[in-house]
């Protein structure tokens, strides 16, 4: 039988969601153009890392948003379970896109480093990288504890991908200290600039490879074993409460909900009318546990159990 979970989510969950969304894009945007000022106000490698990787993250926020939209309709006759699988599309695009932006700071970096650099305005610079660090830290955290409460990966990739942001400013703002308070005789203290953004582009490059590995994880429905063992051990449970057995457990993650399939298995002497009724129940707690979980069944008696899997060694 075909279970319980199906219906779309909360409206004001998906409001919510919408809104961060939205908060989200607008403050990329507004970080992208102060980063830029910093950039044509310092000509600092560093800076231009940061600013580079704001452009992706603008350009990923934009399709993360249109993927949420999308990941929120209904199952149609194109798409008979939904689009909720479109989450890993999107994460699999930022931790792409990150690569990408990764790739390139590593090349001006190494530019810079051959070519000597040249700094100005460090101190407008430094404030500016302050300023974003606070706001992308901030609104980073939001965004991935709302994201793992309401089980979206969009979100959470996001709000991942707004905390590398961060973190990136923060290296970039101790380069930039370390520029204008390391001088000394023997080295040119500028030299931190380039230096710094070689390790902010290995530390975006480390974040989006592991957005790219989770997204194709996702599509090819891995199922991390934490997430597998708290599941079944919660099956075990209820079905021990009912009076029945259940195995042969699958699990996958579409994105925004799990997806179950198991057998239940019951005494000979249990009516259908029964059976169902139980059934039932399992699948409603199933979705009361973990909401818009969608769980199919398949009940037998405890003789077909046996006589079917005798031979198979599987419980």
């Amino acid at each position: 039988m075909n279970g319980m979970g199906t219906k779309p989510q909360d409206s004001s969950d998906t409001r919510l969601l919408n809104h961060l969304m939205n908060v989200s894009l607008v403050t990329g945007v507004f970080m992208l153009v102060v980063k830029m000022y910093a950039l044509w106000a310092t000509r600092s490698a560093a800076i231009l890392s940061d600013a580079a990787e704001s452009v992706v993250h603008v350009v990923a926020v934009v399709f993360a948003a249109y993927s949420l939209r999308l990941a929120r309709k209904q199952a149609d006759k194109t798409h008979n379970f939904g689009y909720d699988r479109i989450s890993f599309f999107s994460a699999g695009f930022e931790g792409a896109m990150i690569v990408l932006a990764a790739l390139y700071i590593l090349y001006e970096a190494f530019h810079k480093f051959l070519e000597g650099p040249k700094l100005q305005e460090l101190g407008l610079g430094m404030g500016i990288e302050a300023l974003v660090l606070v706001i992308n830290g901030i609104l980073g955290l939001v965004l991935l504890s709302i994201g793992k409460r309401k089980n979206s990966l969009i979100i959470e990739a996001n709000g991942r991908h707004t905390l590398v942001d961060g973190i990136t400013s923060l290296g970039v703002l101790a380069g930039l200290l370390l520029c204008h308070f390391g001088r000394n005789p023997w080295f040119d203290s500028y030299y931190f600039d380039p230096i710094f953004a070689l390790l902010v582009a290995f530390n975006i490059l480390r974040e989006g490879l592991s957005l790219v590995s989770r997204s194709f994880s996702g599509l090819m429905d891995i199922v991390s074993p934490q997430e597998e063992k708290a599941i079944e051990s919660y099956l075990l449970e209820v079905c021990q409460g009912l009076d029945v057995n259940m195995h042969e457990l699958r699990v996958r993650n579409s994105g925004t909900r799990y997806w179950l399939q198991f057998h239940l298995v019951f005494a000979d002497s249990f009516l259908l009318a029964d059976a169902h009724r139980i059934a039932t129940e399992v699948e409603r707690l199933i979705a009361q546990k973990w909401e818009g979980a969608v769980t199919t069944t398949h009940l037998e008696t405890q003789t077909d159990h046996d006589r079917l899997h005798k031979h198979t060694g599987s419980p």
